[in-house]
């Protein structure tokens, strides 16, 4: 059984079938992690929105696969039923993305924070900056990569987590290359950590990678 903080709406990286991008519930609150091109159906399909008081939207970053239907999920809330949504980021061009994808001012609130996270800027490519995240939802610490083509941001925060969700790559370039990072999950996942493989160009090949951590 998966009892994981955060349910997956998809893994792939950005040339896959489903964006990554997830979520969590609390009450009659939901968090969506980034709103790619892919994620807006998703959505759609999953949930039925009158039962949340509460939407927000934490964006990592602008590359399309994180944020390419954020705009039509925003004016689905606000035109199908009713609902003001919460966008939550730092990325410093979130209010001006908004803007030239036509998204009504009525229809959201923009915030740089909410009370249980703390975004933590790390390095994916030059043209954006990109966050990822700890986040404390129901006594557990869970520590949220974002795309990122570095661990280091994020080790200082390793100490006092349940859970690690990281962006890991076959390849490598602007994203973590599974071989570079190996050593230092291992000692990770023998303190206690849930390490989750996410945004996976090659899934079939870091599925294997993920299992001998598991098994070590």
């Amino acid at each position: 059984m998966n009892n994981n903080t955060l349910t997956f709406l998809g893994i792939d990286s950005g040339f896959g079938n489903k964006n990554t991008s997830a979520y969590f519930e609390c009450g009659e609150n939901i968090t969506i992690i980034d709103c790619g091109f892919t994620v807006f159906q998703e959505v759609k399909n999953r949930f039925d929105f009158n039962k949340y008081n509460n939407i927000n939207i934490i964006i990592t970053h602008l590359h399309n696969d994180h944020a390419g239907s954020l705009s039509q999920l925003i004016l689905y809330l606000w035109f199908v039923y009713n609902k003001k949504t919460t966008v939550i980021s730092n990325c410093s061009n979130i209010k001006e993305y908004l803007d030239i994808t036509g998204t009504p001012e009525e229809a959201y609130e923009l915030k740089k924070d909410m009370h249980n996270l703390k975004f933590i800027k790390t390095r994916h490519v030059k043209t954006l900056d990109s966050y990822g995240f700890l986040l404390s939802n129901n006594n557990k610490n869970i520590l949220y990569t974002g795309d990122t083509a570095t661990i280091d941001p994020f080790l200082p925060y390793m100490n006092d987590i349940d859970e690690l969700y990281i962006d890991v790559s076959r390849n490598g370039g602007v994203h973590i290359k599974i071989d570079d990072v190996y050593e230092v999950l291992k000692k990770i996942r023998k303190k206690g950590v849930k390490i989750i493989f996410m945004h996976m160009d090659d899934e079939e090949y870091l599925r294997g990678w993920a299992k001998n951590l598991e098994q070590n």
